[in-house]
């Protein structure tokens, strides 16, 4: 018998169905329609007190900081960067927890202007520093570390030191309560706030630097609207600073900025100039994946000619160390020559990553405009390109190995990210095309195939949140597959059976349920969901 839904009250129903104008079941603290649906991991809220919810809050924050890279984009850089928090941060609650360092507990101070005690301090540097990689941390790692608790230089800001005191009590061994880290993020969001009005000479690179860990850090956590708005303020300072423009052979811009904010201190040293570049690249890699998951074009429009890409690609930073920049080095078009086909013989870890983001968002949206009738022109000679650039940006790829200098999941998400940009662009074309249909197959069973190698191991502990969506991705592709075959009946072209193909989505399954962080079990109760309609289909 089929469940029979109340009708709710009016105003009653979440604000994602609202928004969607779909009929709400008013099941909590998710319903129906927000579980089943392909954005499953996007809040599901209810607005009991007929005024404004803390994700509409957050998507009007959104929405000024859209408009701003808007202006940016249009107008070139601004001269203040006061203005991207001048609408102020999140709201942030005040709790006062203790610690579990182990031995004993120690009192965490409320306000984020406040250090925390010695021992918790130099605890959680160690645990964010042996995990940094992954999280989006571009700094100069021994730079860091002695500022922070070797005491040499100037001390970071104090949106920095919490934000990394946020990963540092997440990625401990220990079980530390949700409370304790409630007050870190706390204390993180407070500094954040107010990190460009600290004098400090670097506030600028590290008041990004912390709003890529905070933005990480909340979408790890599945709250994808904290997440967009961090990533999104990070790319509006990013763009603000000129970072897209760093080493440009344009001959309007000159030094190593385009008319870089009075607030940036040019770089003393070829590390500083590293940071600045690895700054904007890790910004840009943030924001075209999640753009791309959330339905929405880059903030950072590389493919506009007003906001053309001249910074150079990254590179690890013992390299700008050991082999720096030379001074008449300058540079120019880069994506657009990398998204031309163009080779730049540019081999970094660093940079592959980027590489693989902007493809996944070029794919996934030049893949739905083809779908469209009748075709634009233009997004056939995109896709020809993509079609034949993704295969061989995947070939060039080092093979994953633990004698690599990226951890073993810094490489697992570079390889994965590439055969997830080849289903997106053919994923819209899987019912009409064969070649497109065994496309995306072959691509995630090589997904697959990195699960089955290193998914399980005990360096894979912690995933950047970016797998959480591929490793969806690809379980949807088998079970759609299987749908398929069960409706058209096997194809001698086929590769894979359908036995086999819904084997494939459980070892999928298998590999997110033992990485249960909150973003990967919204998504692993999204393709449960659809699997379970697949086999009773």
């Amino acid at each position: 018998m089929v469940k029979q839904v109340p009708p709710l009250q009016k105003g009653s129903a979440c604000t994602n169905c609202r928004r969607r104008k779909i009929r709400c079941d008013g099941e909590r603290p998710r319903c129906g329609p927000c579980l089943n649906s392909s954005a499953a991991f996007s809040d599901c809220e209810y607005n009991d007190n007929n005024g404004l919810t803390q994700v509409q809050i957050l998507e009007d924050q959104i929405s000024i900081l859209e408009t701003r890279l808007k202006e940016l984009q249009g107008r070139g850089p601004q001269q203040d960067a006061r203005q991207i928090k001048s609408q102020g941060g999140l709201p942030v609650p005040t709790i006062t927890k203790t610690l579990n360092t182990g031995s004993q507990n120690e009192s965490l101070p409320v306000s984020g202007f406040e250090d925390l005690p010695p021992i918790v301090r130099r605890i959680l540097v160690h645990n964010f520093i042996l995990n940094c990689c992954w999280v989006g941390f571009f700094l100069h790692r021994d730079r860091f570390i002695n500022t922070v608790l070797n005491f040499k230089g100037e001390a970071p800001t104090f949106a920095l030191l919490n934000t990394t005191y946020v990963w540092g009590n997440h990625l401990s061994s220990s079980q530390n309560s949700l409370e304790q880290e409630a007050t870190l993020v706390s204390r993180a969001l407070q500094s954040s706030a107010h990190s460009l009005s600290e004098a400090h000479p670097q506030k600028v690179t590290q008041f990004i630097q912390a709003e890529v860990l905070l933005g990480n850090y909340f979408y790890l956590a599945g709250k994808t609207v904290e997440g967009k708005y961090h990533v999104t303020a990070a790319a509006s300072l990013v763009l603000s600073a000129g970072l897209h423009k760093i080493r440009s052979a344009d001959v309007e811009h000159s030094g190593y900025l385009a008319q870089a904010l009075d607030t940036l201190v040019p770089p003393r040293d070829p590390i500083e100039e590293g940071e600045l570049i690895n700054a904007f690249w890790t910004v840009l890699t943030l924001d075209s994946f999640w753009n791309a998951v959330h339905g929405t074009p880059s903030s950072i429009s590389y493919t506009s000619p007003s906001v053309r890409i001249d910074t150079p690609w990254p590179l690890i930073m013992e390299v700008y160390a050991e082999a720096p920049l030379d001074p008449n080095f300058s540079s120019s078009h880069t994506i657009d020559d990398f998204l031309s086909g163009i080779p730049d013989y540019t081999d970094s870890p660093r940079a592959a990553f980027s590489k693989g983001a902007i493809l996944f968002e070029r794919a996934t949206f030049i893949g739905r405009q083809l779908k469209n009738e009748p075709i634009p022109p233009q997004s056939q000679a995109d896709f020809d390109i993509l079609d034949l650039l993704i295969p061989r940006f995947i070939g060039s790829l080092s093979h994953i190995d633990r004698a690599n200098v990226p951890p073993l999941n810094y490489q697992l998400i570079i390889n994965t990210l590439a055969s997830a940009a080849d289903i997106q662009l053919h994923l819209p074309l899987a019912s009409d095309r064969i070649s497109s249909r065994m496309r995306i197959l072959n691509a995630a069973k090589d997904i697959l195939d990195l699960i089955n190698t290193w998914g399980h191991l005990p360096e894979m502990e912690f995933l950047d949140p970016m797998i959480a969506i591929v490793w969806t991705i690809t379980a949807q592709v088998f079970i759609d597959e299987s749908v398929r075959i069960q409706q058209e009946g096997p194809l001698s072209e086929l590769p894979f059976t359908r036995t086999q193909v819904l084997e494939f989505s459980r070892r999928v399954m298998n590999v997110m349920e033992s990485h249960p962080f909150p973003l990967m079990t919204l998504q692993l109760a999204q393709v449960k969901n659809a699997f379970k309609k697949a086999v009773a289909g």
